[in-house]
């Protein structure tokens, strides 16, 4: 993980403070540079830093016991990790693994600990934001259960796609198999259909998004039902090139 230069995008939670709640917080961050498959935090381990990503995307992922891992949430720049801190709870409940590399803001755990202490403003986004996120764990978890694999592909990339700012990005079969808690051969074959189709094209690791529209029509009723609740609670982001975060 390295420095990176402020990209142009932004992060809507940053976006919802006041500019100078914003200024406060932005003063004890950095700009990162995470990189696919990097380690953010493993389960029920204190944070060190914490996590406002601008590009990129970050996943949580639990584990059990000769299982492989199941994704139980995506994180994009419309979210932050960490969010639990606005309960005071400095335990992370899930390893986060960074999905798309980017760039984030990153802060220690201590700085925003104090952040919240002195800001009211930032804990009560932090807290709708958490609340917005529990319930799309819950929605995940009754789609991994009832809704077949394709359908599931397809939100999927929806949401790397929302969150990647681009519409190419790298994924391996494999890794795609390790989100979805499904075999690899049956990722293989749903991915395989949606490229026959032309929605999609995929090379070494590279899915590009060919037909945005027709895949939001095979996707399951999950990914419109996340949207709706991020909104509700937390309005929606605005245009990436319109209003970017700056430190100075």
């Amino acid at each position: 993980m390295s420095a990176a230069p402020v990209p142009l995008i932004s992060n809507h939670l940053l976006q919802l403070l006041n500019n100078t709640a914003r200024q406060a917080l932005l003063q004890h961050c950095d700009v990162v540079q995470l990189q696919f498959a990097d380690i953010l935090c493993q389960s029920n381990q204190t944070y060190q830093y914490l996590y406002f990503p601008l590009s990129g995307f970050i996943s949580l992922v639990t584990k059990l016991d000769n299982h492989k891992p199941l994704e139980l949430g995506i994180i994009g720049n419309e979210g932050m990790l960490g969010a639990t801190l606005a309960l005071n709870v400095s335990l992370a409940p899930m390893q986060a693994v960074v999905q798309g590399k980017g760039s984030a803001w990153r802060i220690s755990l201590a700085k925003l600990q104090q952040c919240i202490r002195q800001c009211p403003q930032l804990k009560q986004v932090l807290q709708q934001y958490l609340f917005v996120q529990l319930g799309q764990l819950a929605q995940n978890v009754a789609c991994a259960h009832f809704h077949e694999l394709r359908p599931r592909l397809a939100r999927w990339l929806l949401m790397s796609h929302d969150r990647a700012h681009s519409s190419s990005f790298y994924l391996t079969h494999q890794f795609l198999a390790g989100m979805l808690g499904a075999r690899r051969s049956g990722v293989t074959v749903a991915a395989g259909m949606l490229q026959q189709q032309q929605i999609i094209s995929y090379s070494r690791g590279m899915i590009s998004i060919l037909d945005r529209q027709a895949l939001q029509g095979m996707a399951c009723e999950c990914y419109q039902a996340a949207l709706d609740d991020y909104h509700r609670m937390l309005g929606e982001p605005a245009p990436d090139d319109s209003n970017a975060v700056s430190a100075s």
